[in-house]
């Protein structure tokens, strides 16, 4: 990435997660990169969205390897936000959801949710 005098771009790496059934999506609208991981092992069940928090974790940091791969991120203070969800996430499932967020690498998880 390069910016219009030639000098290399460096994005924060601030990303929109979305949550659905065994499946990420994360999104850094700077640079409209857009990634929709599935999930290689389940992590929902028929009970939760997030009944397997290793596995979301999983799921999560290979969305954000892809994010990264272009190059031109500072990693200092990466912040996501949890802009959508295929359900209702109650107070258990935030807390999965954002320490998995969390141990994923991101410093601050803020939830945009309706």
């Amino acid at each position: 990435m390069r910016g219009a005098d030639g000098v290399g771009v460096i994005h924060r790496l601030d990303l929109d997660v979305a949550i659905f059934r065994d499946r990420v999506q994360v999104t850094h609208a700077p640079t409209e990169t857009f990634v929709d991981q599935k999930a290689t092992y389940a992590f929902s069940s028929d009970a939760s969205i997030v009944a397997n928090p290793r596995y979301l974790e999983d799921t999560i940091v290979r969305a954000i390897r892809q994010v990264i791969a272009s190059g031109g991120f500072s990693l200092r203070d990466p912040i996501a936000r949890v802009v959508s969800c295929e359900v209702d996430l109650g107070l258990a499932a935030r807390g999965i959801l954002e320490t998995a967020l969390l141990e994923a690498g991101m410093r601050e998880v803020v939830f945009e949710l309706d």
